[in-house]
């Protein structure tokens, strides 16, 4: 007890312990070496409940020493059905757990052949885990969705989260209405979509959901609906391949402003406008107003932000013609508009005029020192800031901003109020010769050397140019 470490509170040395155990770990293997370190620190892990609430299947030996030191803590459990029934080492596994089985709150099944392997592998299933918030189930192979449904979730109503993989939505799960988040992952998908959109609405305390699913003939029928859901989802996420799915589905789904939608194509060539064009901005409600506008070309994301909230578009696929998505936002009121370019290719130019209200545009175009986007301020009339990060910003684009600046009475030219250029490197930035010529015309001129742009830009200095 003499050392300092063993002057450590039990308390820190269980969290210690817990945070040996990996995000993926299923069973408390890495924290047993803790406890070899000398008796005080075996005492302090093995006598905290929550250090051992990992169950799996993998280990008959080790589940039965967590669940005994596990006493009544909440446990997250995973178990692999076919090893129960086919791995002699596990005989007598299902027993031990139920004797514990209450207490669990987390529960993920995987290699699942049938709905009976589950009802038969735990009896009394879902009823028996009376606190279960979390449900994973994923199935070796197509299950059969014509079977009787062996289960009752009907009375499941703190089970919060659920994961189905290769595992159809059962009529018991259909009558689900407490869910906050869904993952639904089924390349054999037979129910129709008008079922699973009822589903999706009934669940009013749905928040989250994610669908990679791929509809079979002749289950993708158009839908019967004439307006889109209601819901209050804060997240969907679709994926989907070159076909009508993902369409149809985010066609009849009403999204609320904070939302966010992701779109993700299984091939990379596909531009993100075939999906985009199924979308009516009706179904976008509240989104009447946006102000900000960022576009992310690595990831594909465009958020929409108005003075109560966002909308957010997600989208993974190839980069195909820049910005041809915009047309299908509303843009008449963008005051600000945050472009950050990462792809490998140089893209055509950014034409400000499809955002007439504009007054700042930022431009993060960091990408293998590439000649990058230069926007022509004298396309957007109101446009007060322009700021570039990491951009290849020319000699002859500060003297065209020089030029389209000097004229004040022509109505036509930029008012432009201040100019940012800043870059990683003193190599990169403009000559201090033509900086020096902007600041003839420009009130603001500001270059320096960083990695982040400023996070107000908006100009509110005067309009009397600089000597």
């Amino acid at each position: 007890m003499s050392l300092p470490i063993n002057r450590l509170p039990p308390e820190i040395i269980s969290y210690i312990a817990r945070c040996a155990l990996e995000d993926d770990a299923i069973d408390a293997r890495l924290i047993v070496p803790l406890t070899h370190v000398c008796r005080y620190w075996r005492n302090s892990i093995t006598s905290t409940p929550e250090n051992w609430a990992l169950i799996s299947s993998e280990w008959k030996g080790l589940a039965a020493l967590s669940l005994e030191r596990a006493k009544a803590a909440p446990l997250t459990i995973e178990l692999k059905v076919d090893a129960l029934t086919n791995d002699p080492k596990l005989v007598g596994f299902v027993d031990l757990l139920l004797l514990h089985i209450q207490n669990t709150t987390s529960l993920s099944v995987g290699a699942l052949n049938s709905i009976e392997e589950l009802a038969q592998a735990l009896p009394n299933f879902p009823k028996s885990m009376p606190n279960l918030r979390s449900l994973t189930l994923r199935g070796g192979r197509k299950l059969d969705e014509s079977r009787i449904d062996p289960l009752d979730f009907s009375a499941a109503h703190t089970l919060k989260d659920l994961s189905l993989q290769n595992v159809p939505l059962y009529p018991s799960l259909l009558n689900l209405t407490t869910l906050t988040e869904l993952y639904l992952g089924d390349y054999y998908f037979k129910l129709h979509l008008d079922v699973l959109l009822d589903f999706l609405e009934q669940n009013h305390s749905l928040e989250v959901v994610i669908l990679w699913i791929r509809f079979v003939q002749p289950s993708l029928r158009d839908s019967q609906r004439q307006t889109p859901i209601e819901n209050r989802l804060r997240h969907l996420s679709i994926t989907c391949d070159e076909n009508a799915d993902g369409r149809a589905l985010i066609s009849n789904i009403a999204l609320q402003r904070g939302a966010a939608l992701g779109v993700h194509y299984g091939h990379s060539g596909v531009t993100l406008t075939p999906m985009l064009s199924g979308i009516s901005i009706a179904h976008l409600r509240n989104l009447s107003s946006p102000t900000f506008m960022e576009y992310r070309t690595h990831q594909r994301t465009i958020r929409l932000v108005g003075q109560d909230g966002s909308f957010v578009f997600n989208g993974y696929c190839g980069f195909g013609v820049l910005f041809e998505e915009f047309s299908l936002f509303p843009l008449d009121n963008i005051r600000e508009f945050r472009l950050e370019h990462r792809a490998p290719s140089v893209p055509e130019e950014l034409h400000l005029s499809s955002f007439p209200s504009l007054e700042v545009l930022a431009v993060d175009g960091d990408f293998c020192n590439s000649p990058t986007l230069l926007p022509d301020p004298t396309s957007a009339s109101s446009l007060k800031t322009l700021a570039f990060l990491d951009c290849f910003v020319t000699e002859d684009y500060i003297a065209e901003l020089a030029q389209s600046t000097s004229n004040r009475k022509n109505t036509t030219s930029s008012s432009l109020r201040r100019v940012v250029v800043i870059n990683t490197s003193k190599t990169k930035l403009p000559s201090v010769a033509s900086i020096a010529r902007l600041r003839e015309h420009v009130p603001v001129v500001e270059v320096m050397v960083g990695r982040e742009l400023p996070k107000d830009l908006s100009w509110r200095g005067s309009d009397s140019p600089a000597g």
